[in-house]
């Protein structure tokens, strides 16, 4: 563990590869005059807790796209099953105290939410916590209803009880307020190296969601609330929605 005299050096790390099921090549997608990964890789270097951010891929086209835009971009293996064991490969090569996981399709991302898990970690240090991410409140029926949008249920004490990819809990017999998962991980480096060493388990496998790994095994993970804004670009559709808010914004 890092010493407590000195601040700790936070380095975020996106992953950002080609193939992707739903939308194929959408980290160099334009969006407003901007490729996406460019449109993270601003954000999170506009958060304050960040000393530095790159961009890891697989992939020479995402490589040379960052280049030509000036982003630092780090080259890793092609079989990496999740971003997070990507980022674990950049962790072995840099060094840091916390490694932030920032989503690659999350163009509105907003620094201060960044800045929100990163201290969530810090905070959770004495606790023996080495993972932290965050939610939002409120959700539209229609994120209710998408199988993409995963849901975080809180534990009254700031940690997760579980993520779903179903609304819960049922408001069974009182409304409950869901919570929608923002996709941003701080890892303390011993967290993440034992993290990516880990088999995915019977609930991750069924619901594809990586942080349910240490749910499964006991373990703590600790969340934060943060303003809603953000969206995932998941689909080639969701740029158009983007687009837009950034117009709302001024910033298109």
């Amino acid at each position: 563990m890092f010493s407590p005299q000195r601040a700790p050096r936070v380095l975020a790390v996106i992953p950002a590869r080609w193939a992707s099921s739903r939308f194929p090549g959408k980290p160099l997608v334009e969006i407003a005059g901007k490729i996406m990964i460019q449109r993270v890789w601003e954000q999170a270097s506009r958060a304050a807790c960040v000393d530095a951010v790159v961009i890891a891929t697989d992939d020479a086209r995402i490589e040379q796209a960052c280049h030509a835009r000036g982003m630092p971009v780090v080259m890793t293996r092609d079989d990496h099953p999740t971003g997070t064991d990507r980022l674990a490969e950049v962790a072995q090569q840099q060094e840091a105290d916390i490694y932030l996981n920032v989503q690659g399709d999350e163009p509105l991302i907003n620094p201060d939410t960044i800045d929100a898990v990163a201290q969530c970690l810090l905070d959770a240090l004495p606790r023996g916590i080495g993972l932290a991410t965050a939610y939002m409140d409120g959700a539209s029926q229609a994120q209710k209803a998408s199988p993409s949008t995963v849901h975080l249920v809180p534990s009254m004490d700031g940690c997760v009880i579980t993520f779903s990819r179903l609304p819960v809990p049922l408001d069974f017999q009182a409304s409950f307020d869901h919570k929608v998962h923002v996709g941003l991980y701080a890892f303390t480096r011993d967290a993440l190296m034992e993290f990516v060493a880990l088999e995915r388990g019977p609930v991750e496998r069924a619901e594809s969601i990586e942080p349910l790994r240490f749910i499964e095994r006991g373990k703590r993970i600790a969340c934060v609330k943060v303003p809603g804004g953000s969206v995932g670009v998941d689909h080639p559709e969701d740029v158009t929605r983007v687009e837009a808010l950034l117009k709302r914004h001024g910033l298109a």
